[in-house]
């Protein structure tokens, strides 16, 4: 592709604003399909020689929101098939490798997803990256609370919200701002100037289930939707509780929002978009019955939906010791699909699979990673499958045999998990099967063969080879493992 270059200079210890508008012929779009992505290389020289060096993906498209037609996709009709995703990776924790999440990524689009919800804050910038490349649409959420906490023992975000910012270095000017700010406005500022040249990005939610009353609320929405307007063109929403409630059917909230949002209550969330004047509506989070999708695909209006959730996550469990999560999710923690996750990947129109073949007795324990070479980079790791299986090599999803994992050669366990809501260690070498299956998460720790081997009383074990290396991860495009 042609490269195009400009040049701007910039007197010692001032500083400039550098607008440089690129013409580009038969642009190749971004799009679910395709997502094509450009490169942008900003270079700083001081007398000729390069001291700083910065390389921007970009994409181009265009989204558009009407209160008539709902959603456009570069001029096509489109509706968020949309989930809810925790960035939390149960056995792996938040700070979990781009390879992990590149996989739960391409597994949501086996099952006909195309646009994630970021609850309730915004995502790591390798999550981003990986929605430009794979052809994901995103709600960017900015925050969980406003100036009332959640929970009454819980340190949450409440605690700053409006209290004055400190003025950390590197701080973005707030637009509109003069004099001091309160956190939420540097934070919003912070996240809409960190995120807005990726493609993936279609709208901006300020908040999840906001409890301020909205009397308070409106003043505070209205100032976020005028930072994100002013340094971007997205639309922004809010992911109400109780919209009726809360009186933002009918009150000035309704319209401070570009589509309105709005959790569990459709009925809600339309009659809003239709009251004039009118504008689209958005169901920022629903259960996971498939009935929802005739509403959505009914009102034109409608943008589309995010269910609660892609997959499953650590927490909310009170009163369900010794679990430790809920029963939320299309897929469990580990990627196995749930009943109902076939069942929107067939009302999304996906191409269908099935869950495998299960057996009665377990003779063994069959070993599968799902890929074989393994890098040392941190951003790596091989989801490494232990099914306890039958003589014909069906999972025996009754098992819960403890599987004892063992890594020899150039490679390290990470974790060990099984996707079940119970209690139980990511550390160490043993894990209980859950519906039969058991994971080793593994990372190379150099160049060579690395063998894993599983191991349950009475079954015969396991063993499969990884190939570790030390070439740095790289993110897929499109179509994923």
């Amino acid at each position: 592709p042609a490269v195009t270059t400009a040049a701007k200079t910039i007197a010692a210890g001032a500083s400039a604003t550098f607008a440089y508008d690129v013409a580009v012929s038969n642009p190749r779009l971004w799009d679910l399909t395709n997502p094509n992505l450009y490169s942008l290389a900003t270079n700083v020289l001081v007398g000729g020689t390069a001291v700083d060096d910065d390389i921007t993906s970009v994409g181009i498209r265009t989204v558009a929101f009407t209160a008539s037609t709902g959603m456009s996709l570069n001029g096509k009709s489109v509706k968020f098939q949309g989930v809810a995703l925790h960035q939390d990776f149960h056995g792996l924790g938040m700070a979990a490798p781009q390879r992990a999440m590149q996989r739960r990524l391409a597994q949501l689009k086996a099952l006909g997803v195309n646009a994630i919800r970021t609850a309730h804050d915004p995502p790591s910038p390798a999550f981003l990256e990986l929605t430009d490349r794979m052809g994901f649409l995103v709600l960017d959420e900015f925050f969980d609370v406003w100036t009332q906490h959640k929970y009454s023992d819980v340190g949450d975000y409440a605690t700053y919200f409006n209290r004055t910012a400190s003025s950390p270095t590197g701080t973005p000017a707030v637009p509109g701002a003069s004099g001091s700010v309160p956190w939420y406005q540097v934070d919003a500022t912070s996240i809409v100037m960190r995120d807005r040249n990726h493609p993936s990005v279609a709208m901006w939610s300020t908040g999840n289930e906001i409890r301020d009353s909205i009397s308070t609320r409106t003043p505070l929405l209205t100032r976020m939707v005028s930072i994100a307007h002013a340094l971007d063109g997205r639309p922004v929403t809010q992911a109400l509780f109780r919209p009726a409630d809360s009186g933002d059917v009918t009150g000035a909230t309704r319209t401070i929002v570009d589509d309105f949002g709005g959790n569990y209550r459709p009925d809600e969330v339309i009659q809003a978009a239709k009251t004039s004047p009118a504008r689209p509506g958005l169901f920022t989070e629903m259960g996971t019955d498939t009935s929802a999708w005739t509403t959505v695909r009914n009102n034109a209006m409608v943008t589309g939906l995010f269910l609660w959730t892609g997959a499953a996550y650590l927490g909310e469990a009170d009163g369900l010791w010794p679990r430790g999560e809920g029963d939320f999710g299309l897929m469990d923690g580990v990627g196995t699909v749930r009943p109902i996750g076939y069942s929107w990947q067939r009302t999304w129109g996906a191409p269908t699979t099935s869950p495998p073949p299960t057996g009665t007795t377990a003779t063994r324990v069959l070993l599968s990673p799902d890929h074989s070479t393994v890098s040392t980079d941190i951003d790596d790791v091989s989801y490494v499958k232990a099914t306890v299986a039958d003589s014909s090599g069906r999972v025996v999803t009754g098992s819960s045999a403890a599987v004892t994992f063992s890594v020899s050669g150039p490679g390290v366990l990470v974790a060990v998990d099984s996707g079940s809501p119970v209690q139980e260690s990511f550390r160490g070498t043993v894990r209980k099967a859950y519906q039969g299956v058991a994971y080793a998460l593994v990372r190379a720790t150099g160049p060579g063969t690395i063998t894993v081997t599983a191991s349950s009383g009475g079954l015969t074990t396991g063993t499969t080879t990884l190939t570790g290396t030390t070439a740095p991860f790289v993110p897929c495009s499109g179509s994923c493992d």
